[in-house]
């Protein structure tokens, strides 16, 4: 540093998209369209998509979301018109009405009561998502939904076993089904550390180059994260989780580099690139990874989800900007 040399400018903030992780202008309408009541639009994009599991989850799980609240209304509509696609809805929207009732807190914060309406709710879903996959046997969507609602309902190993079996079989590389399973496989769920890292290994070495599924080795550190951020506030006042999230990604990144490489040397066009960018550009700028932290966060795109920034800091997108003051490379333009 010379006598003359001048502090780095601050870039401008970056205009955030929230929660919009996808580009899909006819999930856009449907939704639209779903908000004002009207069903047709979300059924018929649904189908559109029956050739493409990656795309037909995506617009699931955006769709059934919205219908949260009438699931029994859309389950009685799917019966009448042996419709598939609405037995989709209607599964996915039951998923949806459980978890409202349960919270998103630890098992041992829901009361008993609660606990049974969740159950009961969860347990709902289960015909529908059967009839889909009896309707259409080639189909993993009805599979990997399945995969939420037995975790949830607490199906014994073998049972969520041979769903995972029937998932893969129908899409073996389907991301919000490998999302899911690696839950199955944490900790707190019915697995262990281990058998959690060792899934988001394999799920690496397995995946095609250019396939975003990479991202599975991200979602399995941040896991092992959450639960050493769960200890040191037990054990300390006021731990500081930034430096712990930093030294596990440090301590992680012989496996994170390789999945990055994987993915980034052949990507390819894939409904979950901007959901895989977040959790990349937020293990490599933890890992202090300045070169890939930035071509994460230009992947991203501005497009922004809670999940992983609100496991580490506590504003996620001011967490965001903070990466791209410190990563951002002068050199390319602010804009796209």
């Amino acid at each position: 540093m010379g006598l003359f040399s001048k502090k780095k400018a601050p870039l401008p903030r970056r205009e955030v998209i929230w929660g919009r992780v996808y580009e899909d202008d006819l999930l856009d309408a449907a939704d639209a369209e779903l908000q004002e009541g009207k069903l047709n639009a979300a059924v018929t994009v649904l189908v559109d998509s029956r050739d493409n599991p990656e795309v037909r989850c995506l617009r699931l799980g955006r769709l059934g979301h919205r219908l949260v609240g009438s699931a029994d209304e859309i389950a009685e509509l799917a019966v009448q018109h042996r419709d598939p696609e609405l037995m989709l809805l209607a599964g996915d929207a039951f998923i949806g009405e459980a978890w409202a009732i349960r919270g998103s807190g630890w098992a041992d914060s829901v009361g008993e009561d609660r606990a049974k309406m969740f159950l009961a709710t969860l347990e709902k879903a289960r015909g529908p998502l059967q009839a889909a996959a009896d309707m259409l046997p080639d189909d993993p969507t009805p599979w990997a939904t399945m995969l939420t609602m037995g975790m949830g309902l607490g199906l014994d190993r073998s049972e969520q076993d041979a769903i995972w079996a029937e998932t893969v079989r129908r899409g073996p590389t389907l991301y919000p089904a490998h999302w899911t399973r690696l839950q199955v496989l944490a900790e707190k769920w019915y697995g262990s550390h281990d058998e959690m890292s060792q899934f988001a290994v394999q799920t690496v070495n397995n995946a095609p180059h250019g396939d975003p599924v990479t991202a599975m080795i991200v979602v399995a550190c941040f896991e092992v994260y959450v639960q050493a951020k769960v200890m040191a506030q037990r054990e300390t006042k006021n731990p500081d989780l930034r430096a712990l999230a930093e030294a596990l990604f440090k301590q992680s990144y012989a496996n994170v580099a390789p999945a990055s490489n994987r993915w980034m040397q052949a990507e390819k066009p894939h409904p979950r690139t901007y959901e895989a960018h977040n959790y990349f550009a937020a293990a490599c700028g933890l890992a202090g990874d300045g070169d890939r932290a930035f071509m994460h966060l230009f992947g991203m795109r501005d497009r922004l989800m809670s999940r992983p920034w609100t496991m580490f800091a506590d504003d996620a997108e001011e967490e965001y900007q903070r990466m791209v003051q410190k990563y951002w490379r002068a050199d390319i333009a602010q804009g796209f």
